[in-house]
Order: structure tokens, then C-alpha cells, then sequence
């Protein structure tokens, strides 16, 4: 079995992984790192600055100048590495007492549900309680193989299924308050049981699932929204609910992401498809977990269903339609708005940087970016964001709604011409694509969205 523990060199491995995905928190956690960090820097920046001057064969003297740069920048590397491995070290201690209990807070989210993040002060606590965090979830990860379901691929071979003519039962259930419903006791005993995970992350995630109840207010139940490890320990938790869903009888696809549930029944000759539902709803009910009635569909009677941010209409039909959910449509015109609304309140005050901002922010919309400030560099926008639309109405909408906007509150012919080269048709058809390099150029963009301004 591989080594659970919180050690140093474990604590490394997770900040190496972080750092690949573009989040370097050790330097926000110790300043000593980040000295010793930007020393290297220097030494590297020495050596390439020497190589650039000098691309001529070397003479002894140079080759000695470049030999002694090269030490310095592998010393300065060293010096890093051992700075990193002494400030982990420090934590590992602290997150191996057996006092040790990982630090959350609760605050306010969306749509009113609250949500739980790892206090940022001190720093000190926090980096004991990401590390530990970090820790946790790589062991279940690496222990039980658990990953969430890809969506693109959900949404792929549930569009090829509706289209295929074939006459499914279809079932989508929704799980009411899911992470706020998890069974502690169902969940631990399913951990203990298996006899796998080590005693220190044992006592961790009993301490976090206590810690998370009493500030809930939940006794027994509950994950915490918004810290990273929930979403493991539900997968977890799931993970037979999964089985046996997907080996029922006449069950020719499932598939579920976080708490959207579909089933596809494919009934025999002679078989009744009132039960088909029931089933699946009994199966929630032995997680003790209750579905959301308002948000679950079947087909038939239904011939449209929303599911993963898609509309699927005229479903088990080879014509079944793929459109944008209604909810994800009106948050593109609520985005267009709010452009148009902020680009009329800066005018005034700043018309340049107005002008500025409100060609950003159209360019934003109808094309596609790379998200590179963030840990996952995600490419999102029209296309990315909706790769499996097979009707494309919706964007024809969008561009006249952008084009009455543009018409109505526009206030030179240049502004004019410049925004009507933007479409949302061209942009997801011929995947256009722009970068938008500055993380504050991006966050000034995004910022009218967030409050609707």
C-alpha cells in the first residue's frame, strides 16, 4: 500500500501537482520560499542573459564565468527545495498532532445556500488545513479510484441514446440538498469497514464531518459545500448507489454528475414501465437521500428534459434537438445587459475606458479564451462552454438581442462598427478564439456579471 501519511516529501508531491495546475500556494504560505524562489530566479535569469550575450564557442574564461553561473543557479535551487522542505516540515508536525483539527468557516453563497471555506488567517492555519485537505483527498483518490463523471461525455452518450429512435423510459431525478444529506454514519462505516484508509486520515474526516454538523447544525449528516474534499467523499458515499442502479433490470444507460441523476429504461415486450422510477427513488431512499420533485422529469410523458446545462427536445426521436438549458440562455442576455448597463454608467466618468471594457466584454462573450489564471487553465466561452448543441437558434437570438443593444445604446458610429464584427453564430461555428492575457484585464471584464451592473 502506498504511504498515506502527511509527511514532507508527501506534502512536496502535492505542491509539485498544484504548481502544475497553476497554483503556486507554497509561496503565499511562506515568505521564506518565496525569497529563496526569487533568488533562483535571479540566477536562472543570470544564466540565460549570459548565454545570450555570448553565443559565440566559449573561451576558458567564459566557459569558467558560465560553469560558476550554473552553480549558483543549481545552489539557489537547492537552497529552495531545502527552505520548501523545512516549512512543510513544520506543518506535517503540526497536522500529525493528534489536536489537529482542519479549520472551515462558513459563509454565504449562491442562491442563498451557504458554503465552507478553509479560513485564509492565519496563514499558518490555513496552510496546515490545505495541506491536510490536499492529503486526504489524494489518498481516497489513489485508495478507491474515485473521480467525478466527465459531463462532456455524460452529455455525448445521452444525446447519441435520445437520437438512436430506440423507445427508452426515461428517469431524472434530482437529489434534494445532496452534500447537506449525506449520511456520516453510512459513510464512515463504509471507510472503517474496508480497513484501508490510514488511522490519521480517519480521524481527520470524522473531525471535519463533526466540525462541519455542529456548525450546520446537521447532527449525523452533511459534507461541506465548498471545500474540495466533499466532492471525494460523496463519490464515495455514491459509489454503491451507482452499482446498483446501473445493474437493474432493463437499464440500458445511467449516468449521474454530483446530484443529477439519469436512467434510461429500456423496456422488453410484456413490461411495465410504472415501476422504473420507484426504483430508482428507493434506491435514494436507502442513502437516505430525497429527490427534488419540482426538478425531475420522465419521457415519456415528457418530450423535453434539461440536464447538465442542455435542453434535449423531441427526445427518442432520431431528430432529438440539443439546445442551450433555458437557465444558461438567460444568463447570456443577462450578460449582454449587464455589459450595456455597466458601459452607460462609466461612460460619463471614464468614456475610454468605458469604450475599453465594453469591446472586452462583447469579445468575451461571442468567442472563446483560455482560462490561464486559473489552476485548471480551462478553455471556456460559446463553444467551449456549450460543445453539443445541435440547434443553433438560440445563438441567433443572442446576436439579434447583442444588435438591438448595440443600436439602442451605442453612442458612435466607431463603437458601432467595431461591436457589430462580434457574433455569437461565428464564434461557436468557427470556434473563435481570443486571449485575454492580464488576470485583472479578466477580472475587470467579468466584474459587471458578478454584480449585475
Amino acid at each position: 500500500m502506498f504511504d498515506q501519511s502527511f509527511s514532507p516529501q508527501n506534502l512536496r508531491k502535492i505542491t509539485e501537482i498544484e504548481n502544475r495546475r497553476g497554483s503556486n500556494k507554497s509561496l503565499e504560505f511562506f515568505p521564506s520560499v518565496l525569497v529563496a524562489t526569487e533568488d533562483l530566479k535571479d540566477c536562472i535569469r543570470a544564466t540565460k542573459q549570459f548565454r545570450a550575450t555570448h553565443k559565440h564557442k566559449y573561451s576558458v574564461a567564459d566557459q569558467a564565468i558560465f560553469d560558476a553561473l550554473r552553480e549558483d543557479r543549481e545552489n539557489a535551487r537547492k537552497a529552495r527545495d531545502q527552505e520548501l522542505l523545512s516549512c512543510l516540515a513544520n506543518v506535517s508536525d503540526e497536522i500529525s498532532k493528534k489536536s489537529f483539527r482542519i479549520s472551515i468557516r462558513r459563509v454565504g453563497g449562491p442562491s442563498g445556500k451557504p458554503v465552507y471555506v478553509v479560513p485564509e488567517t492565519p496563514v499558518d492555519a490555513y496552510a496546515q488545513s490545505y495541506y491536510a485537505i490536499k492529503q486526504i483527498a489524494n489518498n481516497i483518490s489513489r485508495i478507491y479510484k474515485v473521480r467525478q463523471a466527465n459531463r462532456n461525455q455524460i452529455v455525448t452518450q445521452l444525446s447519441d441514446c435520445l437520437s438512436d429512435g430506440f423507445p427508452y423510459h426515461v428517469v431524472k431525478l434530482d437529489v434534494q440538498e445532496f452534500y447537506e444529506s449525506v449520511d456520516h454514519s453510512g459513510l464512515l462505516t463504509k471507510m472503517k469497514s474496508d480497513q484501508l484508509i490510514s488511522a490519521t486520515t480517519m480521524r481527520l474526516i470524522e473531525r471535519l464531518l463533526w466540525d462541519y454538523a455542529a456548525v450546520a447544525g446537521t447532527p449525523g449528516r452533511g459534507l461541506p459545500r465548498g471545500v474540495g474534499l466533499s466532492a471525494i467523499l460523496s463519490e464515495l458515499y455514491m459509489r454503491d448507489f451507482d452499482d446498483r442502479i446501473s445493474t437493474l433490470e432493463e437499464v440500458a444507460f445511467y449516468a449521474r454528475y454530483v446530484d443529477d441523476i439519469i436512467v434510461l429504461f429500456a423496456p422488453t415486450k410484456g413490461s411495465t414501465t410504472d415501476g422504473y422510477r420507484k426504483k430508482a427513488v428507493e434506491e435514494l431512499r436507502r442513502k437516505r437521500l430525497v429527490v427534488n420533485s419540482t426538478k425531475s422529469r420522465e419521457a415519456p410523458p415528457d418530450t423535453e428534459l434539461t440536464y447538465l446545462g442542455y435542453e434535449f427536445r423531441e427526445v427518442l426521436r432520431t431528430s432529438c434537438k440539443v439546445l442551450m438549458s433555458d437557465a444558461k440562455f438567460q444568463k447570456y442576455k443577462k450578460r449582454i445587459d449587464a455589459s450595456f448597463t455597466r458601459y452607460d454608467r462609466q461612460r460619463a466618468r471614464n468614456p475610454k475606458k468605458a469604450y475599453r471594457l465594453l469591446v472586452k466584454r462583447v469579445q468575451y462573450l461571442t468567442g472563446n479564451t483560455q482560462l490561464t489564471h486559473s489552476k485548471k487553465n480551462a478553455f471556456v466561452g460559446i463553444y467551449f462552454s456549450n460543445p453539443h448543441l445541435t440547434d443553433l437558434s438560440q445563438l441567433k437570438r443572442l446576436d439579434d438581442a447583442l444588435a438591438t443593444h448595440i443600436r439602442k445604446q451605442t453612442h458612435s458610429a466607431n463603437l458601432r462598427a467595431k461591436l457589430r464584427q462580434y457574433s455569437f453564430q461565428k464564434g461557436y461555428s468557427e470556434r473563435v478564439f481570443r486571449r485575454f492575457h492580464r488576470q485583472d484585464e479578466f477580472e475587470e471584464i467579468t466584474k459587471a456579471w458578478k454584480y449585475g451592473q
